[in-house]
């Protein structure tokens, strides 16, 4: 039904069709972004960092996700119905940004309005492992530009193809819509709806070693349970609104509410595997995990020029209210197996028992200040006023408290140098930390927040006219949470990220564009008594070095093709706890080109991609305390169709 409905939306915009400016056939990461620290586009990402992942860490489990700038606690994840992309504010890029966070932000950008014609983007999707998805993303003019409704829709098959999920199915609908009303040119609001449902998802198998090696080499694919299907339902609604109110004050402000549910999930566990891949095999059941959260910031933000020197005075308030229900799950042996083959085991008759209630909240005000000296650079200092508080009540234990409030500073400067410019930054936070993985005794606990601190320095260095280098020095300092002993997801030690990151960025000549990253340090564990506790001083699962090539090549002769070319490289990674062994460091190639052409008179590209051409195979630890393969090599392609209706005279 949701199929043809977006066939059905993508038709009615067909007639009368005209070429438009492109929404999405021009999306291409390596050609927008203005540095190699992280950027999305639609269906693609380029650099050295995530949503998910900056120099270690993730930003969106510490609470630093915003949305248009707007402070934002995710927990039900957000779709392409109602974002264009995303940002990632580290090192340089979060200079004049207000109110900034250690382990980085990954700021949103909401869907764009298209102007008084409606409009339509039309993709279509095959892969691997029965990857079928298809989308529609349009706008549509209610009132001429004052009140627009972008909107779309959108059904997969199989799942994206990457070292979580490969080869493992599961059904997404999607919908969601961005309605913007814009009454004059002093106010814009805008509303967020999105519901996106997860059903028939597969569960691929983790696997834990009996002792310091690596799992055995094993055929990949489906190697699951076939009866393994869990559900998960994904909702975030809200509202923003900027305002210019006075001459030199202006408004904006946020509230949303993000959902994340999920009513029947499970882990597929092999542990104490042998060099023979052979191991127990445990499946764990777990009743309905649930987080809500409502969130939100106030900002007025005043803007002063005296002579030659711009003043900018930002007043904030922000804070979130969570709830979240876990645990209750029930662990069942099935006998010895062999991760090596597709063995299915009957369905465990699973008995939950009571969940875990949690509520936190944390409420912040602050002040910056940010000075801009005419060819002097620029100096940045603020103070927020955080209150924390979180109520666990667990069955059989009782009910715990837990309180903070701290100060948090934070200071950045930029100065230009001739061509250069030189920048520095000191920033505190109080961040969560996440939440116990699905393979630790205390699954899916939220994690308490804690105190973070970073300081980094580095410089910017225009190479070509379009093109810049970028390179800092950091340190970051958070508490370590990981397993223990008992394996028990709860804080170990310090850890104390440093390093040095690099970027070279942008156009070389009008038809070649790179975007090429590095991150190149270490993640320690600092404790009083680590080698008690099982802890090694470097940080399990963070890659020693790591880093990234991507090159865009148009030909010239063949103006509506381009050729593309991306190279990963990830260092030596602590595979236990321990630091007894180290996972190899491994290169990833892929390849790709894009063809644009002309459908029905709209623009069109076909994109074709061959990821990990090499077929490299290794066992990858960076994303869960266990083991979990490498995605093979592997072909994915899309067409993209952008439309535009003309509105009536």
């Amino acid at each position: 039904m949701l199929k043809r409905f977006c066939l059905a939306v993508a038709l009615a915009l067909l007639v009368p069709v005209s070429p438009v400016v492109a929404q999405h056939v021009d999306d291409n990461p390596v050609v927008s972004a203005d540095d190699a620290f992280g950027l999305t586009v639609g269906l693609e990402s380029t650099g050295i960092y995530s949503p998910q992942s900056i120099r270690g860490f993730n930003p969106q489990s510490a609470g630093n996700a915003r949305i248009d700038g707007l402070y934002f606690d995710q927990q039900g994840g957000l779709s392409n119905r109602v974002i264009e992309g995303s940002t990632v504010r580290v090192g340089i890029s979060e200079i004049g940004y207000a109110f900034p966070a250690p382990t980085g932000i990954a700021d949103y950008d909401l869907r764009h309005a298209t102007g008084d014609d409606a409009t339509a983007s039309v993709i279509a999707e095959s892969g691997p492992f029965d990857i079928r998805n298809i989308s529609v993303d349009g706008s549509l003019p209610l009132v001429s530009s004052q009140l627009q409704l972008p909107i779309g829709v959108s059904y997969m098959t199989g799942a994206p193809v990457n070292v979580a999920n490969f080869g493992y199915g599961s059904r997404i609908a999607n919908i969601g819509a961005v309605p913007q009303w814009t009454p004059n040119d002093r106010i814009t609001v805008r509303f967020i709806a999105d519901w996106q449902k997860i059903t028939q998802a597969q569960t691929m198998p983790i696997i834990f070693t009996a002792g310091n090696f690596l799992p055995p080499r094993i055929g990949r694919g489906y190697l699951g349970q076939d009866w393994a299907d869990s559900q998960y339902l994904s909702e975030n609604f809200g509202a923003t609104i900027k305002a210019k109110l006075t001459q030199h004050w202006s408004l904006a402000a946020g509230v949303f509410r993000s959902i994340s549910d999920a009513p029947v999930s499970y882990a597929d566990l092999y542990v104490n595997t042998e060099p023979n891949g052979s191991a127990e095999h445990l499946m764990v059941g777990s009743p309905d995990q649930n987080s809500a959260s409502t969130s939100g910031e106030v900002r007025l933000t005043g803007d002063y020029t005296i002579g030659k020197w711009y003043h900018e005075i930002v007043v904030m308030a922000r804070g979130r209210d969570e709830t979240a229900h876990y645990g209750g799950s029930d662990v069942e042996d099935v006998g010895m197996g062999n991760i090596g083959l597709d063995t299915q085991v009957p369905e465990p008759d699973f008995v939950y028992t009571a969940r875990t209630a949690d509520h936190t909240e944390l409420w912040s005000t602050g002040v910056a200040y940010q000075v801009r000296p005419d060819g002097l650079g620029q100096l940045a200092v603020g103070v927020q006023k955080e209150e924390y508080e979180k109520t666990v009540d667990t069955p059989g234990t009782g009910e715990s408290h837990l309180t903070d409030s701290p100060w948090r500073l934070y200071s950045t400067a930029a100065v230009p140098v001739g061509k250069a410019s030189f920048y520095a930054g000191y920033t505190q936070g109080l961040e969560d930390s996440g939440t116990a993985p699905s393979t630790a005794e205390n699954r899916n606990t939220i994690l308490p927040a804690t105190r973070t601190w970073q300081v980094d320095a580095g410089v910017r260095l225009p190479l070509a006219p379009k093109l810049n280098l970028i390179a800092g020095l950091f340190e970051l300092n958070k508490p370590y949470f990981d397993l223990d002993t008992d394996n028990v997801d709860r804080q170990l030690g310090q850890q104390r990220a440093s390093g040095l990151e690099l970027s070279i960025a942008g156009q070389i000549t009008p038809t070649l564009n790179v975007n090429a990253g590095a991150l190149i340090g270490e993640v320690h564990v600092i404790g009083p008594d680590l080698a008690a506790e099982g802890v090694g001083s470097a940080a399990f699962g963070q890659p020693r070095n790591q880093y990234l090539i991507n090159i865009d090549y148009g030909l010239p002769k063949w103006p509506a093709l381009s050729t593309d070319l991306s190279v990963y490289h990830f260092g030596t990674v602590p595979a236990s706890v321990n630091d007894a062994f180290y996972d190899s460091a491994v290169t990833v190639l892929n390849l790709g080109a894009r063809y644009r052409f002309s459908f029905l008179g709209a623009p069109a590209t076909l994109r074709v991609q061959m990821q990990n051409v090499t077929n490299v195979y290794f066992w990858n630890v960076q994303f869960s305390p266990g083991y979990l393969q490498f995605a093979p090599r592997t072909v994915i392609a899309y067409l993209t169709v952008d439309l535009k209706k003309k509105a009536a005279p």
